[in-house]
């Protein structure tokens, strides 16, 4: 359980970086790339050198890295369009709503124990983000141009993909305990993707590079190679999938909540209060089921 605490309270100080990401205009995708290339060689530390197999192409988890490699690129940018037309609220609504799709193949495809109490906690737990994110807004996305609307269900749907596929890998037994190497190589890929990108972006236009997009890509990567670690530890330590994801996404959204008051002295309104309460239960009664 400390492994899923720590996983939550690293996430939770992700938000915290994005939001002086926001505060110091740095540029996301220079940031971005930089802090994937950083998560590696915060493997190579861990690992106390090159987390990276010598016959790469060769492992069971290859492919796997690289799929989730790309997609962890196009995710982020999409992240980062929903925030600029939707705001940040409506971003981690969608983001965190993808924690629906492991739980329902742990306990669909594979079984996992479920019972009644678990599935109030799931409800609960959707509940929760939806109102924890609730912000009031004086111009309704639904007047949002058709195209923009895209942008959130691709991140939600992006994000079930990144979740579930973590759950898959691990579930089938292709990463084994502390596998800095699938670790290390999915961060890699994404990284090379991400500068893949960038290249392309700087025939249409000139890129500046600059210290301030290095030094958050810096403050960015170490946090976010354990946020991924430590998740793919908690679940080898035995926890159930329906039991990881609702208490490792929900713990997210109280901690930022918490942090954003203290830190940054946002207001609790009603709705935000009410969706604290629910998470709190929805944590007991899928914890309480495992």
């Amino acid at each position: 359980m400390w492994i899923i605490i720590a996983c939550i309270i690293i996430n939770a100080f992700i938000g915290v970086i994005f939001k002086f990401f926001t505060k110091y205009k740095i540029d996301n995708l220079q940031a971005i790339i930089v802090n994937y290339f950083v998560c590696v060689v915060t493997g190579a530390i861990v690992n106390g050198g090159s987390p990276i197999p010598p016959q790469l192409s060769q492992q069971n988890w290859f492919p796997y890295a690289l799929f989730l490699g790309v997609v962890f690129i196009i995710v982020f940018n999409l992240m980062a369009l929903t925030v600029q037309y939707f705001g940040i609220m409506i971003s981690t609504v969608f983001q965190k709503m993808s924690m629906i799709a492991p739980t329902l193949l742990a306990i669909l495809w594979y079984h996992e124990a479920g019972g009644w109490m678990k599935w109030v906690g799931i409800i609960l737990a959707c509940l929760s983000i939806l109102l924890l994110s609730y912000q009031r807004s004086e111009q309704s996305t639904l007047s949002r141009q058709r195209l923009y609307i895209l942008f959130p269900i691709l991140t939600f749907l992006g994000s079930c993909i990144i979740d579930s596929t973590l759950y898959y890998i691990e579930k089938e037994g292709y990463v084994t305990e502390g596998n800095m190497g699938f670790v290390s190589t999915l961060f890699l890929f994404a990284g090379i993707s991400g500068l893949l990108i960038f290249i392309l972006q700087s025939f249409k236009t000139k890129l500046d590079i600059q210290w301030k997009n290095i030094i958050g890509g810096i403050a960015l990567g170490i946090p976010n190679f354990f946020s991924i670690y430590l998740l793919l530890l908690a679940l080898q330590q035995g926890f159930d999938g329906s039991v990881v994801f609702p208490i490792n996404n929900i713990g997210i959204l109280v901690t930022a909540t918490i942090l954003g008051i203290i830190i940054f002295h946002e207001r609790m309104t009603k709705p935000k209060l009410i969706g604290f309460g629910f998470a709190v239960l929805a944590i007991i009664l899928i914890a309480f089921t495992s």
